[in-house]
């Protein structure tokens, strides 16, 4: 990867070569799962479901959420700016269209 500026939808390497594929398939996958012990798989076995997993799961992920959700809304910056160039065109047709070219920033709430 260069210094340079970053795109997400592009790979980061070249998919059309085989060190590029292999580059990626090392990168997404988890090789030393295949090389654990039948020791350790028979642990991950013996994790069985009880009718009390359910329920306690729902009650443990809703306790984190009570205190983690105000806690990330305070923590992160909740407002946001965008330049109108970047818009979809129908709402950005619709700004220019009412202030003309005098706005180049909407400022707009991310919310939850």
């Amino acid at each position: 990867m260069s210094g340079g500026s970053f795109d997400i939808d592009a790979p980061r390497w070249d998919l059309t070569t085989f060190t590029g594929r292999l580059k990626h398939f090392f990168n997404i996958t988890d090789f030393t799962t295949a090389l654990l012990p039948d020791s350790r798989l028979d642990e991950a076995k013996a994790l069985k479901i009880t009718y009390l997993h359910g329920p306690l799961q729902v009650m443990l992920v809703g306790v984190f959420l009570v205190f983690m959700v105000p806690a990330a809304c305070s923590l992160f910056p909740q407002n946001c700016s965008m330049a109108v160039s970047k818009l979809e065109p129908e709402l950005r047709d619709s700004i220019r269209g009412r202030y003309g070219e005098s706005v180049q920033h909407v400022y707009f709430n991310k919310g939850l």
